[in-house]
């Protein structure tokens, strides 16, 4: 729960930033690159927050994709079914 708690504030941060560079830009050059500007800091957004959701939860990368905690899920499965085989067989 505190992970989606901090991903939605930087969400909202984010995005409060990516309209006010997009309305800086709007008024110096044009709408068209405006949008451009906007949408590309926007959908960008969503990742760079999801980096930082990482970072601020875990203090690191390392086990970003959950690898090493699938790894320990898995031996501790089969731990457990060989535990089990041995009782059915004794």
């Amino acid at each position: 729960m505190k992970a989606l708690i901090v991903y939605a504030t930087l969400i909202i941060i984010g995005t409060a930033i990516c309209v006010a560079t997009g309305l800086y830009v709007e008024k110096q050059v044009s709408s068209a690159v405006s949008l451009i500007v906007f949408l590309s800091m926007y959908f960008a957004n969503y990742a760079v927050c999801w980096i930082l959701t990482i970072l601020i939860m875990d203090g690191s990368l390392k086990n970003a994709q959950g690898r090493q905690d699938q790894r320990e899920a898995e031996n501790i499965g089969k731990a457990a079914m060989k535990i089990a085989r041995e009782k059915r067989a004794a």
